[in-house]
């Protein structure tokens, strides 16, 4: 990992020679410090910026590398830095698994960095251009990586709450998986399993941030988009991606946490979600149970009034 750590060099009680913490493989870079070589980092930018890539050792290509590597993790909004490290994997200085490899470490090093959307839209550029767009090999992402992206981006949200930029990476994340899933290739399965692994971390997310309301929605779209593959569902019998199995979560919480409007949202989410009349009525079933509050007269008034419109 990697981690800015706020205040001067100093307050680290680090050496003055090699002014960063590197403890079991966790680097700790000062705050003060990066402040202070970010005029540098920004002026080699400028200057190596036009700076013909044709050698990929040159002493051009590894001042941008260094250079866009301190500006980033001093400012990572910065949109030159990015697309002057795109430049070296387009010349072949740098690869796409190494730039996954520091984009991961530069979006959680900081709450500012998680919530940038041009880094979440820096790591869709790699993916496409390495595995979707790829002309001489154009295929899907692999899962390994997709699984990789599922716990990058919950630690996204959990570093900054209601990251919708986070989650708008989900999606796309997730789409992969679908048009995989959807296919007749052998591989259906292997990213089915990272569904799976999306919906049963998801699931636990909601156990633990009742008041998240945009991971409800995220949870109802997914099971949405794949709780039809029966072709594939059946293969895995202990696997319930269902919206049975999200009303059950929903009223378990309901039940002890009557008080948060975000949850009988989630309540409402899954009923609008679901096309099921059967499961609708059981829902509303289950509804009447809960404890009595405002939200609970107004989740019953909403599913009147939209069943009388169906």
């Amino acid at each position: 990992t990697a981690e800015v750590l706020p205040g001067t060099v100093e307050q680290w009680q680090t050496n003055p020679a090699v002014p960063f913490l590197l403890v079991d493989k966790n680097l700790g870079l000062p705050q003060k410090l990066l402040y202070k070589i970010y005029p540098c980092a920004l002026s080699l930018l400028k200057r190596f910026r036009s700076s013909s890539l044709t050698d990929p050792s040159s002493r051009e290509a590894h001042a941008l590398l260094e250079a866009s590597s301190v500006i980033l993790f001093t400012n990572p909004a910065h949109q030159s830095a990015l697309n002057q490290r795109k430049r070296l994997i387009l010349a072949g200085y740098w690869s796409v698994k190494q730039e996954l490899s520091f984009s991961k470490l530069l979006l959680s090093s900081s709450r500012v960095a998680s919530k940038q959307s041009i880094l979440w839209d820096h790591r869709r550029w790699l993916f496409e251009f390495e595995y979707i767009n790829d002309r001489n090999h154009p295929g899907l992402i692999p899962t390994t990586l997709l699984q990789n992206e599922v716990e990058l981006i919950l630690q996204g949200c959990e570093s900054y709450p209601r990251n919708y930029y986070a989650w708008a990476h989900w999606e796309f994340c997730m789409d992969g998986c679908r048009e995989a899933c959807a296919s007749s290739s052998t591989a259906q399965l292997d990213y089915f399993r990272v569904v799976i692994f999306a919906f049963g971390q998801l699931l636990r997310w909601m156990e633990y941030h009742i008041s998240d309301h945009t991971a409800a929605h995220h949870l109802c779209r997914l099971v949405s988009r794949f709780h039809a593959l029966e072709t594939v569902q059946g293969q895995f019998s202990d696997i319930n991606l269902t919206f049975s199995r999200l009303s059950e979560q929903a009223v378990s919480l309901l039940t002890r946490y009557a008080d948060h409007e975000a949850l009988w949202m989630y309540l409402r989410a899954i009923w609008a979600a679901s096309e099921d009349r059967v499961f609708r009525e059981k829902l509303e079933t289950s509804v009447t149970s809960l404890p009595p509050c405002q939200y609970h007269d107004k989740l019953v008034s909403w599913c009147t009034l939209v069943k009388q419109s169906e």
